[in-house]
């Protein structure tokens, strides 16, 4: 379940896809205002009080849930207690220094997970591409934290540029530092430049590196997929296959987010071929039912749902596994859902907590 209380990020990744976003996205990246959804938090809590299953939430994917403004408003750590208070797991991604308190408040749900961004080894590259993100050290650390509170952790090596961040001896090296910092699995994508920011991108790539390095990325991105510009295929397929042949001599899971390739015309899923994990984040969460006030595991939920094709939670839907399945699900469908499961336990009996 989606999350995202800031529109507009302080980190400063120039390279970022929300940019290209309408409504407040486009005061973030032309006049460099973040807007803040007041009171987020309590509205989240009221979503949830009225639904009655639930998947994990994730914090957040469009922008840094921990980035410099959340120290003022702290809607990451408030919405993190929303759904601890309801036994929901809850999962960030973040490139800033993870909060302690989100922290002490996740290692209270047995199936909340984090996932930190690491692009390099490189400091110096680092600040260029991350300029107001946590140092590298400070982003092993966070994998080290979380590890050491007993909280799952992801190292994403996301995105990996062309040129920049793609050899092999240095993608090595950080799968190595990730692994001996606490990660368990690894995500991974090539860059993707949003067509309508491609002008913005080159020119500031340009700027920090060079107008070669400018001739070498419009020659390799020559692969437009929806409203993106990809590197050609057979560059990132050979990238996928070192980081799995790497991940895959560590000992570590391995998969990637959010990368296709065109078949006769049509976006096809790079991970079944490339993934070694059952689901992209490499654990798997059963869909949580209500009880009482709280939530718990489904019964028999094996939280794989990309492979399930038999539903023990309840929701046809959510089998992920049966061909033509939707991926993507609003709020009315998980109240849709919550009445359909209601009319069930009407018929064969309420799962509810007594009391």
């Amino acid at each position: 379940m989606l999350i995202n209380p800031y529109n507009g990020c302080g980190i400063g990744c120039f390279f970022c896809y929300a940019r290209g976003f309408p409504g407040y996205f486009q005061d973030f990246h032309e006049k460099g205002i973040i807007t803040v959804a007041e009171d987020f938090d309590k509205i989240v809590a009221e979503q949830l009080d009225s639904i009655d299953i639930a998947s994990c939430g994730y914090l957040s994917p469009v922008t840094d849930p921990f980035q410099p403004l959340n120290r003022k408003y702290r809607l990451s750590e408030k919405i993190i207690q929303v759904f601890v208070e309801r036994n929901i797991p809850i999962e960030f991604v973040t490139k800033a220094r993870i909060p302690q308190e989100a922290i002490s408040l996740m290692k209270q749900q047995p199936y909340c997970f984090g996932q930190i961004s690491i692009l390099t080894l490189n400091e110096e590259l680092r600040k260029v591409l991350v300029p107001y993100g946590a140092s590298t050290g400070t982003l092993l650390r966070n994998l080290e934290r979380l590890s050491r509170e007993g909280i799952y952790a992801v190292c994403r090596i996301d995105p990996i540029f062309p040129y920049l961040t793609d050899r092999k001896f240095h993608l090595e090296q950080l799968i190595e530092r990730a692994l001996d910092s606490g990660a368990r699995h690894i995500v991974a994508s090539a860059l993707d430049i949003p067509l309508k920011l491609q002008d913005h991108f080159f020119q500031t790539l340009g700027s920090y590196f060079g107008t070669e390095i400018v001739q070498n990325y419009r020659a390799l991105y020559t692969e437009r997929i929806g409203p993106y510009l990809h590197a050609q295929i057979g560059y990132r397929k050979a990238l996928f296959s070192t980081i799995r042949e790497i991940c895959d001599k560590k000992g570590i899971s391995f998969a990637l987010c959010m990368e296709y390739e065109l078949v006769d015309g049509k976006a096809q899923g790079l991970n079944q071929k490339f993934m070694s994990s059952r689901n992209c984040e490499g654990i798997d969460i059963p869909v949580h039912r209500r009880k009482g006030k709280r939530f718990y595991p489904a019964s028999d939920c094996a939280g794989d749902c990309l492979h399930c094709t038999d539903p023990k939670c309840g929701i046809p839907d959510l089998a992920m596994g049966k061909p033509g399945s939707k991926k993507d699900w609003k709020l009315s469908d998980y109240r849709r859902w919550s009445a359909q499961l209601k009319m069930g336990d009407l018929f064969y009996g309420s799962d509810s907590e007594e009391g």
